[in-house]
């Protein structure tokens, strides 16, 4: 989940769209998956953004990689940390870790 917020005394518009806002993720600083990768459609999600009001992007990873234009073959990743990253623009958030166990495992 993305949020998006403001801190400005009135509204302001923001496209929470899959082509002007994704998720990256990322293995020991190489892209893995991009959530812009294989956007059909217009992509375009334009909110009203209230001060301190988040607006949220839902999205969710298959744990397989994509490259962008969704060419090549997709392959599913192997259990470890990743990191994901939101970018909208030039902005981009801070990193979060993400560990994935092997298919099937459960934590403690």
């Amino acid at each position: 989940m993305v949020h998006a917020t403001s801190d400005e005394r009135q509204p302001c518009r923001f496209n929470m769209g899959a082509k002007f806002v994704s998720v990256v993720v990322t293995l020991s600083g190489q892209r893995v998956w991009s959530s812009a990768d294989c956007v059909s459609g217009d992509g375009s999600n334009m909110v009203v953004i209230n001060r301190n009001t988040p607006a949220v992007l839902r999205l969710s990873w298959d744990r397989k990689t994509s490259s962008p234009g969704c060419t090549g073959t997709a392959r599913l990743v192997r259990p470890g940390e990743y990191q994901v990253t939101a970018v909208a623009g030039h902005h981009r958030s801070a990193a979060v870790n993400v560990v994935l166990g092997a298919t099937g495992a459960s934590g403690p």
